[in-house]
């Protein structure tokens, strides 16, 4: 029986010389060439010639110079190799924290401090003493005697990095760098996790397979956008729902225009959140600005929106809340409240908050009904919540719909992306139950409203109206077990409705410790405060050790800023305090790299702990200088 041709059996991976001459044990052809010198020594590097070493010194170039002496081969020099490309990157990104460092300083500081640090440059004094000046890490520019130095010490790195990472050899021919390519790329090296391919995108396999045309003009990639609708009824709608989640995809596969259920205005203010939760270089509209994520989407929304003004109807409404949504995650209050006002009066126009008054009953489809009251009590949530976090007084009573007319579907949840859950088991999204809790958790904050502009009352007569909310706080709370005490690990979103609640919590008893001017409650008050900022990162931990800190949903940005700013000073009183904020530093950290006012609240816990204002525990500083964030990414 004669022996299969081994050729045939494994073909090549990849074009290349033939294998029968392997095979056929003929004699190879291939010309053996000699190794190109991998790095110059520095004497050669200097001198700008041709080094013949091969990493041992000397080498004859140096022999023949007179500088055999001086003859030393550094390898973090070595442009094709890793070590070198990473340290430049590093060193990069280390500037540039810097230079936001001072930034932030001359912005905050008051005028004796700008003017000390002034004077420090002016006079060309060391990179070590100005991050000392400002509060920076002074041992990571420990090699950078001068800031002249440290400007052409930035330009030889650049040099570097760009070489490495075009693959080209050294030239003997300096490339020159102006400072705003110098921080041009610096910014590109701050931003590389989003400037590669990875090994999850190259994996990935949405859940939901959507077109992008006709709905969008962004982009016509139907895997970007299939990807970005999966993350965004993954993380994101299960602790909103503006829509509901089958009608919506059903129509979005027709792609139907003319749907009353989905439409270009509504699709693309869904990209724009979902994009928060990817690294996809394809959702940033600025490659060099890490929160302009789904930028491009937003833009296009808005341009769609000129001719809907003032047009009531159901897509419009919930791409108004959605937009509403994006504009207070970026800290922009008054153009969300502007949105969300207007999401208001065409949902009034169209009647979703009084019952329906239809002679036919069968013309209004079950569909149709379902849809209505979705997106009324989505309207009710959105502006109860940011009532209270705009200060403004919500002015809305309850849709008289039933909040699960239609039926209570529900849907199997699954992280996605699945790289790092390949073996989680998929559980109930449990839609329903987390639309009735917030529907619950938004009757109680609408009486809480009561409170927050109570100006009149004594902190008595405060105290008591607060009792019966605070009742019923607690009661909701405990209908959700507590996964620390039962050791189960729920979805992301009844971790979520577990913060909320406890975020209500701490926004009655901030009131009340601010109308306690006599202080005669204060200490119990500030006790339980704590504790609910203390509970509340116990259900972050959980989120974290089961789900990762990549795919946060946007709607804790709001608790961790107030959970922060509330433990920043009780870091005094116990153990417990230090370890909830250590946590909750954790998903600041990480909601930071895409949400600019988290970014600010980090910044301003950073300065706090560089006047001295606040000790912070060892392991949140680490945290808040970034190292455990690279450690991750490395």
């Amino acid at each position: 029986m004669s022996q299969p041709d081994p050729s045939k059996l494994f073909p090549p991976l990849a074009p290349g010389p033939s294998s029968s001459r392997i095979y056929s044990g003929q004699p190879s052809m291939v010309v053996s060439r000699s190794k190109k010198n991998s790095t110059a020594c520095l004497p050669c590097k200097a001198a700008k010639r041709k080094c013949s070493g091969n990493g041992k010194p000397p080498c004859e170039a140096c022999k023949n110079a007179g500088t055999a002496r001086d003859c030393h081969f550094d390898p973090t020099r070595d442009l094709r190799r890793k070590i070198a490309v990473k340290k430049t990157i590093q060193e990069l990104t280390d500037y540039k924290g810097l230079l936001d460092t001072l930034l932030t300083t001359i912005r905050l500081s008051p005028q004796e401090k700008v003017s000390e640090i002034v004077d420090l440059i002016k006079n060309n004094g060391s990179i070590q003493e100005l991050a000392q000046a400002v509060g920076s890490d002074a041992a990571k520019f420990a090699n950078t005697n001068s800031i002249a130095l440290g400007h052409h010490a930035i330009e030889e790195d650049l040099e570097h990095l760009e070489l490495s990472l075009n693959n080209k050899p050294s030239t003997s021919t300096r490339i020159s760098y102006s400072p705003e390519q110098g921080h041009q790329e610096m910014s590109r090296a701050a931003l590389h996790p989003y400037a590669r391919v990875t090994l999850e995108s190259l994996c990935d396999i949405p859940l939901f397979r959507v077109p992008a045309k006709p709905w969008t003009k962004v982009t016509d990639d139907n895997e970007l956008v299939s990807h970005l609708v999966s993350l965004y009824f993954t993380w994101d709608h299960p602790c909103a729902q503006f829509v509901d989640q089958e009608i919506f995809l059903d129509h979005m596969k027709q792609g139907d225009l003319s749907s009353g259920f989905c439409s270009p205005l509504l699709v693309n203010s869904l990209l724009s959140i979902a994009s928060t939760y990817s690294d996809s270089p394809g959702v940033f509209a600025d490659p060099e600005n890490a929160f302009s994520s789904g930028q491009g989407f937003f833009e296009e929304a808005e341009r769609l929106l000129k001719p809907q003004e003032g047009v009531a109807t159901l897509t419009n409404i919930q791409a108004l809340l959605m937009m509403c949504c994006v504009l207070s995650q970026q800290g922009k209050s008054s153009r969300a409240w502007w949105i969300l006002r207007g999401a208001v009066q065409m949902a009034q126009d169209m009647g979703l908050f009084t019952v329906p008054k239809v002679e036919n009953p069968s013309a209004t489809t079950p569909e149709m009904q379902r849809v209505r009251a979705i997106t009324a009590w989505g309207v009710f949530s959105l502006n109860v919540q940011l009532s209270t976090k705009f200060h403004k007084v919500a002015n809305l009573d309850p849709p008289a719909s039933r909040l699960n007319v239609g039926g209570d579907n529900d849907f199997a949840w699954t992280p996605y992306p699945r790289s790092n859950q390949i073996n989680y088991t998929t559980k109930p999204a449990q839609l329903p139950r987390v639309r009735e809790g917030l529907a619950k958790l938004t009757e109680i904050l609408n009486h809480v409203q009561g409170l927050l502009h109570d100006d009149d009352s004594s902190f008595q007569e405060l105290t008591n109206k607060a009792q019966k909310p605070y009742i019923l706080l607690q009661e909701l709370l405990e209908s959700w077990p507590d996964p620390s005490q039962t050791g189960t690990v729920p979805v992301p979103q009844i971790l979520i409705l577990r913060i909320k609640c406890l975020q209500a919590g701490m926004n009655m008893l901030e009131v009340l410790i601010e109308k306690d001017q006599e202080g005669a409650m204060s200490i119990q008050l500030r006790q339980t405060w704590c504790e609910q900022a203390e509970a509340m990162a116990q259900c972050l931990r959980v989120h974290r050790q089961s789900y990762g800190l990549k795919h946060v949903p946007s709607q804790v940005v709001d608790a961790v800023q107030t959970a922060l700013r509330v433990l920043v000073h009780q870091l005094d009183d116990t153990e417990n305090a230090k370890n909830a904020f250590t946590e909750i530093c954790r998903f600041g950290i990480a909601l930071s790299q895409k949400f600019q006012p988290t970014a600010e609240a980090i910044k301003a816990i950073q300065l706090l702990s560089q006047r001295g204002d606040v000790q912070l525990p060892i392991d949140a500083l680490a945290i808040l200088d970034g190292v455990e964030l690279r450690k991750g990414q490395e």
